[in-house]
């Protein structure tokens, strides 16, 4: 079963209807989805599709600093901010950029003299980040490119003998070793100035790790800028250390100014931190489906009605939720029609733009009640935008017959 299974989901990962019947949309009324703060100057969560430019470009704002052929792309997992991420990659024989061996996307050097500034961004050592005696920064603030002291950068974070650690102002301060095939949050709080009044405050997955006041730069007519990604200097010669490939995944960076918190940026604001689920229920704007029946449309399957329904015949046959705009999700309560007589096999993704699915869960009803049965997704919270519900099988017929879903916030 499970086999055949596999072969079917991979046409609804895909978004390639498996069924081609008719779609049926209601519109029903929606909540508003929770608005950036007033502080937050940048978010780049990989979600919007203006910002979906990688590996051929960098997302508007920013700076292409990668070899064509082994730059940033987008990938569905793992993720920390909805439905994408992105992968970076630095083999040690990529060429020079920038006089340097480096995968990394950086801002202009425009920012303003004295900025107060506000960064929160999550990164993801995957299990090949063994570790190396040659250090590498994931992220960095430069120098402003004219007329500043120049040298490295005033301020950056790496990883050195599988330790995560900050560079600051030549200073390397430990914060403790680094875990692989997980999200580390991270937010920094800058003050960018020459003289006492400067301000660096770091958090590491919500606690705040690292507090100094003083100069925070050497001088120049602009604040340094961020770059973000793998740069190893250590490779510069093309000569391997312990390892030859560094691979990093990146996902929602938000970037503030004065007036953002810790909270505005905080990278769990949207993220997928387990338990952070309340159970209110997400008011949808309408459903689809890749196969209805005339009397049983899609819209039924959401009017709070037990006694209506949505039935689309074959295995693959799916339901599509639209939330109107992205919200945090972190489950679903499904009634099925018959939910007392048999099981479900069944699958729930998610999606920020009803084409890139992700999956959330999955598993089989109860058989024993057709009253909805609350699922929670097992990574937790994210945001979602469209919620797709998968039929694979029960065992009396090939009809999915659902007579309520709702998303659970």
């Amino acid at each position: 079963m499970r086999a055949t299974l596999a072969r079917i989901k991979t046409g609804i990962v895909a978004g390639v209807a498996v069924l081609t019947a008719g779609v049926t949309l209601t519109t029903l009324p929606t909540s508003s989805a929770q608005a950036a703060s007033a502080g937050v100057l940048r978010t780049l969560d990989w979600e919007a599709a203006a910002d979906r430019t990688i590996p051929g470009a960098a997302p508007q704002g920013f700076i292409k600093q990668w070899t064509n052929g082994n730059g940033p792309e987008l990938v569905g997992s793992p993720t920390r901010d909805g439905s994408s991420a992105a992968r970076f990659q630095l083999d040690v024989g990529d060429p020079l950029v920038s006089n340097g061996k480096r995968t990394e996307i950086s801002q202009p050097d425009t920012q303003p003299l004295n900025a107060e500034r506000w960064y929160g961004f999550s990164v993801n050592l995957p299990s090949s980040w063994v570790y190396d005696t040659s250090a590498e920064i994931v992220s960095q603030w430069h120098q402003c490119d004219s007329g500043c002291p120049g040298g490295s950068p005033p301020l950056a974070l790496l990883t050195d003998e599988g330790r995560w650690k900050i560079d600051f102002q030549g200073e390397m301060i430990d914060l403790g070793p680094y875990a692989t095939a997980k999200w580390t949050d991270w937010a920094f709080h800058v003050k960018w100035r020459t003289d006492g009044s400067g301000l660096l405050e770091v958090w590491r997955d919500g606690a705040k790790v690292l507090s100094r006041a003083g100069a925070t730069h050497d001088g120049g007519p602009r604040s340094p800028y961020f770059k973000f990604g793998i740069y190893k200097w250590d490779w510069n010669k093309g000569t391997a250390t312990r390892t030859s490939q560094r691979i990093m995944y990146y996902d929602s960076l938000r970037i503030g100014d004065a007036r953002a918190t810790f909270d505005d940026v905080n990278p769990e604001r949207g993220g997928t931190t387990p338990g952070s689920c309340t159970g209110q229920k997400q008011i949808p704007i309408g459903a689809s489906a890749n196969t209805a029946e005339a009397i049983n449309p899609p819209a039924q399957a959401i009017d709070g009605i037990l006694a209506t329904r949505w039935s689309g015949q074959g295995f693959g046959a799916a339901l599509t939720i639209d939330l109107g705009s992205a919200r945090p999700v972190c489950g679903t309560s499904v009634a099925w029609h018959m939910g007392d007589q048999r099981w479900n096999d069944y699958t729930v993704y998610t999606s920020m733009d009803n084409v890139n699915y992700t999956k959330a869960w999955e598993g089989r009803s109860s058989g024993t009640t057709a009253a909805p049965e609350t699922v929670r997704f097992p990574q937790g919270a994210r945001n979602a935008r469209y919620v797709k519900i998968a039929f694979w099988q029960n065992p009396q017929n090939n009809w999915a017959s659902i007579t309520e879903a709702q998303i659970v916030g």
